[in-house]
């Protein structure tokens, strides 16, 4: 890891919170944000940056984690990631299918910004 590097984490639920603890063990910066702010009481205090929106990460940070449950929250974030000034890469954790991936990067490619699509399966 670079020192210093700081990244983005949207969608602080039960598979995104223990996700962002570990990237936060690891030394990195991490700025957050969740429609539930009790959700991020806990990774605040262990060190997380919260923001006031999606917009405002991507105004801040170069590589956003996404994690959210559906389809539309996906590309309801991705519009507001889209006009951010400093974002250059989305990483989707979200396991939406490929459509949804298909969407979500139609979004981001006009913007200049690459999507990973690496959805997770499983649970917590």
């Amino acid at each position: 890891m670079t020192q210093g590097k700081e990244i983005g984490f949207i969608g602080i639920g039960r598979m995104g919170a223990p996700m962002t603890k570990r990237l936060l063990d690891a030394g990195y910066a991490v700025t957050l944000f969740d429609k539930n702010t009790e959700a991020l009481k806990a990774l605040e205090a262990a060190g997380a940056k919260v923001a006031p929106s999606p917009r405002a990460i991507a105004d801040k940070v170069d590589t956003v984690l996404l994690s959210l449950p559906t389809p539309a929250i996906v590309e309801m974030v991705g519009r507001e990631l889209a006009d951010g000034t400093a974002l250059r890469t989305v990483i989707d954790l979200s396991t939406t299918g490929p459509k949804g991936s298909e969407v979500l990067a139609g979004i981001l490619a006009p913007a200049g910004i690459a999507l990973v699509d690496a959805p997770v399966s499983g649970g917590v």
